[in-house]
């Protein structure tokens, strides 16, 4: 039976999850964390190791509740190489000290890459859907475009409604610009389309210091911006972080005028190219709705995202170590009690 040994990593020291399993999420990335620090919250990482071989990261991150309590969550992760019955056993019994130490009533585990649910299950509680749909979670199905393909390949499988939206921003003067440095120059454009697209598609944002956040540490990580202009006014901003071989569409904002010059689809091609330049294996839009209608209301950008082309990617169900089961309960009974409008 192998022996894992946990330990926790101090400010600066190397956690690169990606060494592990390729294609790992930024979600776990250092600078993911350090943008939920700027938030406020309170993230610790950790490594678990066997025979001087690290075998798994992750980060988690604290997240209030009332009376004092708290959960903790780490989004796609941890992250695993071998996963096997030994190693989460002794996860279980490691998180549940870290738990007894913040306080937490549950740990949330997004468990990367993916592993079986009757492993999981047999270590974990699987977390209801009805709790699913949250800002600080992450999506459960995701929408991907592999980019192997030439760009004629690519165009040639988009919708046509895409592939004729893109060709007629060029047509009625929309140029895009690749922003790779002096992000900040940018913010206050991208915060304003942010705000008016999520008054116009009616989901909620972040406080507008966790963006401002974000932009001051994007010149310090492989990112870049695709900026839509026609003439000197910007009508469409994304925001796309490279971690793992993916090029991550993370946030993206449109204007409401102009919109007949189509500028968010040729902003969006642009990011793609970009990716394939980059040589990134995918280019992921991130979200996207699913007939269990967990994440309603992601309808409109769901069908925008799928006429690009791609896939999706299926992440595995949430699963929670419990730690205070009456407040896990109440907490259960509060999100059900929300997901129905109540």
């Amino acid at each position: 039976m192998q022996e894992f040994t946990f330990r926790e990593l101090t400010e600066g020291e190397l956690f690169d999850p990606n060494t592990l399993s390729q294609g790992t999420p930024f979600t776990q990335a250092a600078f993911y964390g350090d943008w939920q620090r700027h938030l406020g919250k309170r993230v610790r990482r950790f490594t678990a190791s066997t025979e001087g071989k690290v075998m798994a990261y992750f980060q988690i991150i604290k997240y209030p509740l009332l009376s004092g309590k708290s959960y903790l969550y780490a989004p796609y992760g941890p992250v695993v190489k071998n996963p096997s019955d030994e190693i989460f056993r002794t996860l279980k019994a490691e998180l549940a000290r870290i738990a007894q130490e913040e306080n937490a009533v549950f740990v949330r585990l997004d468990f990367t890459p993916h592993v079986p649910t009757e492993t999981l299950s047999k270590f974990f509680t699987t977390a209801p859907p009805f709790t699913y749909h949250s800002s600080y979670f992450q999506p459960r199905t995701e929408w991907f475009l592999p980019l192997q393909k030439s760009e004629y390949d690519l165009l040639s499988d988009m919708h046509k409604h895409t592939r004729y939206s893109i060709r007629l921003a060029g047509e009625r003067g929309v140029t895009v610009e690749i922003v790779t440095k002096d992000f900040k120059t940018y913010f206050d454009s991208f915060y304003a389309l942010m705000v008016e697209t999520a008054k116009r598609n009616g989901f909620n944002l972040h406080p507008k210091k966790y963006y401002e956040g974000i932009f001051e540490s994007l010149d310090g990580i492989a990112a870049y911006l695709s900026v839509a202009r026609f003439e000197d006014t910007i009508l469409a901003v994304n925001l796309i972080i490279v971690y793992g071989g993916v090029a991550s569409h993370i946030f993206g904002g449109s204007s409401s005028d102009e919109r007949h010059r189509m500028p968010a689809y040729l902003a969006q091609w642009d990011s793609i190219r970009h990716a394939k330049l980059l040589g990134c294996t995918d280019y992921n839009f991130g979200g996207i709705s699913t007939d269990s209608g967990v994440y309603k209301g992601w309808e409109g950008l769901t069908s925008f995202k799928k006429k690009f082309g791609g896939r999706k990617v299926v992440h595995s169900d949430f699963f929670d170590l419990v730690t205070r089961p009456l407040w896990y309960h109440l907490y259960n009974i509060r999100k059900r009690l929300k997901s129905a409008g109540l």
